[in-house]
């Protein structure tokens, strides 16, 4: 997907274009100059262009007087320039003709970098700034304002951050999900888990890894939702559920594999093999009480094969239960089978009954 950032844009009067012998170029930029950075910080947020650029161009070129310029500044309003500046490409809400050596990836970054703990802007106001921004009416301020507060990790930030999420424009819900997730507040689980209901794939991936960067802390809500009446929900949490590893959730990912849904089925197979011979005592305990289906015994196969290749001193027990699964008395001989099984483990002290 191609860059939204303004920066990255392509601006017809600073691009180089072929000139004849006798025609000079008409890109030209603007000469440096010797104004001391403490002056230009003042200039720049007063609204004035030409000393914000000089400015930013000190800062991407990792002037030390730049940084302490724009640190020790008692004005809000260059921070919220910056911030529009990164998002628009404007600079006080005017025109701005971006020069070449701020369009790199790399100058986007430095600018970046500005708003991060002890990397130049105040802490306590790039939080101020950014929050008052997120409500911004420009899809892209408030796009480049969520990104900003997830990287400064503001806890203050998470009624905004979670607010965002229903944003009606993509590129914020996207952006809410991934700092939730670098910001890590648990509060924001049920917001997360709202959205995800009615994501499409991308979003759904966000707050997927949102999830799981929670870790421990979003099990209980996981586990809650994988009931839910929709595939895709029940699917989502368990792809959480296992990725995290939680053994809270081994009584829902082995429930899971008698799941009305095949990819949900699935999907409780693979967060089970991550168990180990954990998880085995509760799979053929299931086998045991319950009626085989295809679905199961496919599953159930996997999961077994998947155990016993990683710890082959499983596979005289387990294979037994496969080949029963796969036999003609299939229903018969598979609860048997998962017993004889399950008492020889526990005899020999392999697992805990």
């Amino acid at each position: 997907m191609a860059s939204s950032d303004p920066l990255s844009r392509t601006n017809a009067t600073t691009t180089p274009t072929p000139a004849s012998p006798n025609q000079p170029t008409t890109d030209v930029t603007p000469p440096i100059g010797i104004t001391p950075p403490q002056i230009l910080a003042q200039d720049a947020a007063a609204g004035r262009r030409g000393a914000a650029w000089r400015l930013l161009y000190w800062v991407i070129e990792n002037d030390p007087r730049a940084v302490v310029a724009v640190s020790s500044l008692d004005d809000d309003r260059l921070a919220r320039h910056l911030v529009e500046f990164i998002a628009e490409g404007t600079w006080a809400g005017k025109p701005f003709v971006i020069p070449r050596p701020l369009r790199t990836a790399y100058a986007r970054t430095r600018l970046r970098t500005l708003f991060l703990p002890g990397a130049g802007i105040d802490p306590v106001r790039a939080e101020r700034v950014l929050l008052s921004m997120a409500h911004d009416k420009r899809p892209s301020v408030r796009e480049t304002t969520i990104y900003l507060l997830g990287i400064i990790g503001s806890f203050a930030a998470t009624p905004i951050l979670t607010e965002a999420l229903d944003d009606p424009v993509l590129g914020v819900r996207l952006q809410a999900a991934k700092a939730i997730g670098r910001v890590g507040d648990p509060t924001a689980i049920p917001a997360l888990l709202n959205a995800l209901r009615g994501a499409d794939e991308q979003l759904g991936s966000h707050i997927f890894s949102a999830l799981v960067r929670m870790g421990h802390e979003a099990v209980p809500a996981l586990i809650e939702r994988s009931t839910s009446s929709s595939a895709w929900m029940r699917w989502n949490c368990l792809r959480a559920l296992s990725e995290i590893s939680d053994q809270r959730a081994l009584p829902v990912l082995v429930q899971a594999l008698l799941d009305t849904d095949h990819s949900v089925v699935w999907m409780a197979a693979k967060g089970l093999v991550r168990f180990r011979r954990v998880g085995l005592v509760p799979l053929l305990r299931l086998l045991i009480t319950n009626e085989t289906h295809p679905w199961l015994v496919e599953a159930a196969t996997y999961v077994m094969r998947e155990m016993y290749l990683r710890d082959p001193k499983l596979k005289s027990y387990l294979e037994p239960v496969i080949h029963s699964m796969h036999g003609p008395a299939v229903r018969v001989g598979t609860p048997l089978a998962a017993q004889k099984a399950l008492a020889q483990l526990t005899a020999d002290g392999v697992v805990a009954a």
